[in-house]
């Protein structure tokens, strides 16, 4: 009936195929083992009806050509192109991109197509769950217009980034929602769907994972790098269609399909390049602020934290240290003898951090705008025929073209100069989707007037789109699209131009930033990105961009997390307390308990407001000491499973539901609480004047982790779990642990440590929480931060830690290439909570690979259900093969 009615509508306007006009030639199917090759024609190419869309410039596609290609056993690519001429498509950058996929019979894969008008439908063959369709849903292909639409039968759908929104899930207060995606320097705006769009961030993810009502995951990249709009339609039985509407490129359109979201993830990261592996030390606490006017104010920062006793392992510098707002400068008065301040401060194991702006300031005397000019290295200008020129905080500038051979060399040279002043320890990228202070380009002389669209000897195309996304020109404070790049062949002659390109500008900026930390002084790379594309995540970190302090920015970036993990970028938080605004005592202290369990967490504010350093407040100062040290006594198994995502890909902070999928309570209780991996949950308080936590725990065993008591036990009779209530501490953080787990601790309160190198030396107690099975595991990573890529030859120590109360024995197997051993890996302590089939244990029997056996006496708490062994022992956990409970040695 759905489809009779389209018929209808089509003919009534005159044109049957107002919605999809291809069909398939079927003398061109070619059918192989793991794909189908076929050439779509286009009925409008014999249509007397004139097609509003159709101009001089913009010329609808007379023959498509159609690629399926089986890429693994559930992962297939859609890829439509002109059949008779070449077009701009997105790259992949990550170079092992199909290394670790498996080909798989395309007569497998549940796909189905359809001739006229062609389309194709897929349902998984294994539980036989229709899971996507194109029919009845828009097909359309000019030059500069491309509209394609799929059904789906969920309505529950995540990513789509980069944006701010208030639910984890998109579109829940609409029916039709309309999401923009194009780099841009926006200042956060709430994105609720709302058309006509054009709330779209710094990054540009194509990428969205969604949840089908049988437990089944779905994740769709739509790999383009022209700006477009994703629009959602909810129909009445509960099904979305999902329709793409680009200005450019291709229709690139990759399915990733598990029953787990974790798989979907993992392929998703192994096509775009899994995510590097950061220092151990960019987990700890960073302090930032723009408005430290001179490093006297900086010392003075500094000196604060160490006399309020909290944590710092990071100082980073905001645009003030640079002289006159200059890339690789540094201000010789307000910010004289900042090289020795980073020997002073390393000296006692904090880092230094700089900014560096996408703009290289224009003039002669600049240095670098020199170099670069003679290096032939900048973006050059259609309009003026000479180097485009934007504005940023130095005034006019100029950007380093990241296609030309000479960029990286320009670009080391630059942190070569800046690193032989002060030697910074990672590198922060700012304004580089590029973002500017006009439209398209200025004036040098610092006039600005936006050349593309009012310049009258503009000779370029874009001008007059027949579909803008997001209902805004695409030069908003952004260069010019008709800047072009270069090029060493006829196909970047005619593609390589800022209105392909500009959503990858990002990309080439930190993967030059990468290499020069990597191969030229030889130190693992710490980059942190404001801006990034698909494959980011291989050379850089990111933050959360420029959010307001309130309370609803605070929540909000609980979902910003988890977007960072679907994109494939682990490391990542929110701007702590605030950047934009002024925060106050109860909102700062909430967000530094909550951001000190972000996988990075910052706490930076802007100029001209008011000091938001946690020392600033008493009861912000206790409570940050406490909850910065309630991360480092879990930071061994955050950076394991940070570790894990670089090796698998997947996800560091997840929300329950998706480890179980199907319990509903789980899924509403998303934007309240998150896990780190699946073994730690922490909920936090997200409200003002609240002073209770009610997080929902799924039917499984919980523990409280740092109070070690028993929070919830299985119930065999029931499938949901339960909500608990819990003290809203303005002193600690709630954390639980999930049973079924085995954790590295390391109590940090206990012992105070300042920093996160401390950890070092700080003993480890084995934590084992017993699922109602009686049994666990977990994983421990061991590297160490001079190792630049401990990826290559498996530099690191991977330790695997089973347990059954059945055997009573616990085992540990370790594989990795690392060889030198740490303090903290020295026994000194086993702790198995929910051990109430264990309470006749005393001893235990600790075996080495060596053979040698030494014997261990524990007491067991009643109360707590808990035997711990706490003799510390001269035998190091990996050259441990078992430990045997309830024997003598």
């Amino acid at each position: 009936m759905f489809l009779i009615l389209l018929l209808i509508i089509g003919f009534c306007s005159g044109d049957p195929y107002q919605r999809n006009p291809f069909y398939v030639d079927k003398t061109s199917v070619i059918e192989r083992d793991y794909g189908i090759d076929m050439r779509l024609n286009n009925h409008h190419v014999h249509s007397p009806n004139p097609d509003p869309f159709v101009t001089a410039s913009n010329p609808e596609i007379k023959v498509g050509f159609v690629i399926f290609e089986v890429l693994d056993k559930r992962v297939l690519r859609f890829k439509m192109t002109d059949a008779n001429a070449a077009r701009w498509e997105a790259p992949i950058y990550n170079p092992n991109k199909f290394k670790d996929f498996e080909k798989w019979p395309i007569k497998e894969m549940g796909m189905k197509y359809y001739d006229n008008p062609f389309s194709f439908e897929i349902v998984d063959p294994v539980n036989k769950v229709g899971m996507m369709s194109s029919r009845n849903s828009p097909l359309k292909f000019y030059d500069k217009y491309i509209e394609f639409g799929m059904r789906f039968p969920t309505q529950r759908v995540f990513g789509m980034g980069e944006r701010v929104t208030p639910d984890f899930e998109l579109c829940t207060e609409r029916t039709d929602c309309i999401y923009t995606t194009f780099t841009k320097g926006a200042m956060s705006p709430l994105d609720k769907g709302a058309p006509p769009g054009g709330k779209n961030m710094y990054g540009h993810h194509p990428f969205y994972l969604l949840f089908l009502k049988e437990g089944l995951f779905v994740g769709i990249l739509f790999l383009n790098s022209n700006a477009h709009d994703t629009l959602l339609h909810k129909f009445p039985d509960g099904s979305m269609e999902i329709t793409h509407k680009t200005v450019g490129g291709i229709i690139d359109y990759f399915i990733f399909y598990a029953d787990k979201s974790e798989a979907v993830l993992q392929k998703y990261h192994a096509l775009i390049g899994r995510p590097y592996v950061p220092p151990f030390w960019s987990l700890g606490f960073h302090q930032c602020r723009w408005g430290w006017k001179t490093l006297k104010v900086v010392e003075q920062v500094v000196a604060r934290f160490e006399q309020s006793d909290i944590p710092l392992d990071v100082v980073w510098s905001d645009i003030d240290y640079m002289k006159n707002y200059a890339d690789f400068s540094i201000d010789p008065v307000k910010y004289a003898g900042l090289g020795k301040f980073v020997e002073n401060i390393r000296k006692k194991d904090m880092h230094w951090v700089p900014i560096i702006d996408a703009g290289i300031k224009y003039g002669e005397d600049d240095p670098y705008y020199v170099l670069g000019e003679k290096m032939n290295t900048f973006i050059k200008s259609a309009v003026k025929k000479r180097t485009l020129v934007g504005k940023v905080w130095p005034g006019a500038a100029v950007f380093p073209d990241w296609y030309h051979p000479n960029s990286t060399l320009f670009w080391h040279k630059g942190l070569s100069d800046l690193h032989a002043q002060a030697a910074f320890d990672g590198v922060w990228l700012d304004m580089n989707e590029c973002s500017i202070f006009c439209h398209g380009e200025c004036d040098p002389k610092g006039e600005t007037h936006a050349v593309d669209s009012a310049d009258p000897h503009d000779p370029h195309e874009f001008d007059k789109l027949p579909y803008t996304p997001g209902n805004r020109t695409l030069i908003h404070r952004s260069i010019s699209m008709t800047g072009y790049h270069y090029a060493e062949n006829e196909y970047g002659h005619k593609f390589h131009k800022e209105y392909n390109l500009h959503s990858l500008w990002a990309v080439g900026e930190s993967k030059a930033t990468y290499t020069f930390l990597k191969d030229k002084i030889q130190k693992r790379p710490f980059v942190v990105t404001r801006a990034s594309f698909p494959g980011s995540g291989i050379y850089t970190s990111k933050w959360l961009g420029d959010n307001h302090s309130t309370w609803e920015d605070m929540r909000y970036s609980i979902t910003g997390l988890y977007n960072s993990q679907l994109y494939g970028i682990p490391l990542n938080g929110a701007d702590m307390c605030g950047f934009s605004g002024d925060s106050n005592e109860e909102l700062c202290l909430r967000w530094m308990q909550l951001g000190s369990f972000y996988p990075f967490s910052r706490n930076h504010n802007t100029r001209r407001k008011r000091p938001q350093e946690p020392f600033i407040w008493p009861s912000v100062a206790k409570a940050s000491r406490n909850a910065i040290r309630q991360k480092y006594s879990i930071l061994r198994y955050y950076y394991t499973k940070l570790f894990e995502v670089s090796l698998y890909g997947g996800s560091l902070i997840r929300p329950l539901f998706f480890d179980c999928p199907t319990d509903e309570k789980a899924y509403a209780s998303k934007n309240e609480t998150f896990m780190i991996g699946s073994a730690i949950m922490v909920a936090p308080v997200l409200h003002r004047g609240v002073h209770q936590v009610h997080p929902y725990l799924s039917n499984e065993n919980w523990y409280d982790l740092f109070k070690r008591n028993a929070l919830l036990k299985h119930d065999p009779n029931r499938k949901e779990g339960k909500t608990i209530t819990m003290d809203g501490d303005l002193e600690y953080v709630s954390v639980l642990l999930r049973g079924g787990n085995i954790i590295p601790f390391q109590n940090a309160l206990a012992t105070q440590p300042r920093r996160v190198t401390s950890l070092k030396f700080l003993p480890m107690i084995i934590t084992v929480a017993l699922d109602h099975r009686g049994q666990a595991q977990g994983t421990i990573i061991v590297d160490d931060d001079s190792i630049v890529d401990p990826l290559v030859n498996d530099n690191y120590r991977y330790m695997r830690l089973n347990f059954t109360s059945r055997s009573r024995e616990l085992t540990v197997s370790v594989t990795g290439n690392y060889k030198a051993s740490a303090p903290f890996e020295t026994f000194a302590g086993l702790s198995i909570w929910g051990a109430q089939e264990l309470t006749d244990i005393r001893t235990a029997c600790v075996v080495s690979r060596n053979g040698e056996k030494k014997m261990i006496e524990g007491d067991y708490d009643i109360s707590r259900n808990i035997l711990s062994f706490r003799k510390r022992l001269q035998v190091k956990w990996p050259d441990i093969s078992k430990i045997q409970l309830g024997v003598t040695c």
